[in-house]
């Protein structure tokens, strides 16, 4: 063993926050920091990176390092698995009709993609159903069940979805279909009458991991499939980018399977910009294919462009890009997406401007917003902003053709979905993840639920407060170009696995611009021994602008400073260049 204690996060001295006003915690870890250096081969620096990320001996290090594919785990070893392939392979042999029923966001799309082409390729009478996000909701209902039985649908696979669709689940047994379940939200406290549950998160599933989205369930489902009937995994790297495209969209953590689902399918992608002709075609219209595609445009620029069809119109329009191999096709459905992308743009910031200036003050630790105004498609989209404004959980609730729908999101502080769990009750429908939810609830219901998760609420204003982990305190004159890179193999970042952030003190500012229409600062720091290193910071200068009016110093520099930032190789003209990305700061007195 190589790290004998899991890492812990401690409030920085000089208390109070940032002059962004946020929380600085230092991760510290009881790892033997000159053992991990002599075996793994590493810089210190890097050592107590990956110490921090929980890595505890020297297999677990050279795995994480050395990502595979070949890493992942059996599917076979998940509950239900053998009786999921079973039932399934049987629809295929008998020619009975197999219904993907899937989920209208990236996660859902993906892994109807997925299911939906290796069981065509396999000869599966198969279709797939997306249900419409507004006039039908979320998962099975009993319309869409009677909908599948009056189709002749023999067998339902229900993807992203199923573990709370008890009743809609029990009708489809009635009306003489079986239900395979493969979903990855958290059970309640009874389980649907399904002929096989395959969910990593149910209570009695002994799989090691927990945190896989439905897009790597669905890749692992496929790959299985395929090696039980004898059969080549013909589309294994297309069905490992959608894999990627939904662990990344998803925001599940990047750890474990997940961290190789991402990885491995980001290489694939930008080995082959048209590994699938529908994703090739969004990242032309994007202007991506000569740019590296990773965590980030993954999720800002391709997630957006899929995800966007379930919300402003119907999802299958994205299933059908995804699987389409006409490129007219592709191309047609690509504009409409786009454009779709950039009505929801307009209504996403209306909402957040909207609901952002109708806050009371001092706000509720807990937001529960009901704005008929707001787009029911959005209302995630509108209340994760709410929460990274604020700090606070965040409900954001609306009007629907028939009943009120909403989406929470929190921060990582606050476990939303106990939250609403306890109060289950006042729902007609919720299920989720610990950090977001949907549901659906009557009116009256709706203070109601606003009190009592208030009055049940033990957060303090401290903790809504940004928090930002640091891996380490170290000189700015040590940061290199050779540690950049060397920190660049914990890639892909994400949640569960941030970018390693770094802490300098009193450090020099000698010098700052402002850059791209006065959003992107433009730092020269300047250390003890006389160096200088070039800093950016993206979106920040309305934070740079109050804080240096508050502390009475010049915008331009000329004063020192603690800064939060990752270290990185910026390449321009074929030259590479270090430089600091920086994070946060405080200005010194």
């Amino acid at each position: 063993m190589i790290n004998d204690q899991s890492s812990c996060a401690n409030q920085l001295s000089n208390a109070g926050l940032s002059s962004t006003g946020c929380r600085w915690q230092l991760l510290q870890t009881d790892a033997n920091i000159d053992l991990m250096c002599q075996v793994l081969g590493v810089s210190s620096t890097m050592a107590r990176v990956m110490a921090n990320r929980g890595l505890r001996s020297k297999n677990a290090a050279l795995s994480f390092l050395q990502i595979s594919i070949d890493h992942l785990r059996p599917f076979s070893l998940m509950k239900d698995a053998s009786l999921a392939m079973a039932r399934i392979i049987r629809a295929i042999e008998t020619g009975e009709s197999i219904t993907i029923f899937g989920d209208y966001d990236a996660d859902g799309i993906t892994s109807t993609v997925i299911l939906y082409k290796v069981l065509t390729r396999l000869q599966a009478n198969v279709s797939y159903y997306i249900p419409h996000r507004v006039s039908e909701g979320y998962g099975l209902t009993t319309g869409s069940v009677q909908k599948l039985a009056d189709t002749g649908t023999k067998l339902i696979i229900a993807i992203d979805s199923g573990i709370s669709a008890i009743d809609e689940i029990a009708l489809a047994a009635a009306l003489g279909m079986d239900t395979v379940v493969i979903d990855h939200h958290e059970q309640g406290d009874t389980l649907p009458p399904a002929v096989a549950i395959v969910n990593p998160k149910q209570h009695d599933c002994t799989y090691p991991f927990k945190e896989m989205c439905a897009g790597g369930l669905a890749y692992k489902l496929a790959d299985a499939l395929c090696a039980k009937v004898g059969t080549d995994f013909v589309e294994k790297d297309e069905s490992l980018v959608m894999a990627a495209i939904a662990t990344i969209c998803d925001i599940v953590p990047l750890q474990d399977e997940n961290r190789i689902l991402a990885n491995c399918g980001l290489i694939l992608l930008n080995a082959n910009k048209k590994i699938n002709l529908g994703l090739g075609c969004i990242l032309e219209a994007r202007q991506y294919m000569e740019k590296l595609i990773d965590v980030f445009s993954m999720g800002y620029v391709v997630g957006p462009c899929i995800n966007v069809a379930g919300r402003l119109d119907h999802a299958a329009k994205a299933v059908q890009l995804l699987c389409s191999t006409d490129h007219e096709t592709c191309t047609a459905l690509t504009e409409e997406l786009l454009n779709l992308n950039e009505a929801r743009k307009n209504l996403t910031t209306n909402s957040v401007d909207r609901l952002l200036s109708s806050l009371s003050h001092p706000m509720p630790k807990v937001l529960v917003l009901y704005d008929q105004e707001t787009h029911e498609s959005i209302a995630g989209i509108v209340a994760g902003r709410i929460r990274e404004s604020t700090g606070r959980p965040t409900i954001v609730l609306t009007k629907s053709e028939d009943a009120i729908k909403g989406s929470g999101r929190s921060p990582a502080c606050y476990n939303l979905f106990e939250a609403l769990h306890a109060n289950r009750h006042l729902f007609v429908r919720f299920g989720g993840h610990t950090m977001a939810a949907g549901l659906t609830i009557i009116e009256e219901n709706i203070p109601i639920l606003r009190d009592v998760l208030n009055e049940t609420c033990t957060l303090t204003e401290d903790d809504f407060a940004s928090l930002i982990e640091i891996d380490d305190e170290i000189p700015l004159e040590h940061i290199t170009i050779k540690l950049a890179d060397e920190l660049a193999h914990l890639a892909p970042f994400g949640k569960g696995n941030h970018e390693p952030m770094f802490i300098s003190r009193y450090v020099y500012v000698e010098n700052v611009r402002v850059m791209d229409e006065k959003s992107t600062l433009i730092f020269t720091f300047k250390s003890p021994s006389g160096g200088r290193i070039k800093g950016i910071a993206f979106g920040m200068n309305d934070s740079w602008a109050a804080a240096t009016t508050q502390a009475n110093v010049p915008k331009t520099g000329g004063f020192f400073m603690d800064i939060v930032y990752k270290a990185e190789t910026n390449v321009y003209n074929g030259n590479a260049s270090l430089q600091v990305r920086v994070r946060d700061f405080r200005i010194r007195s």
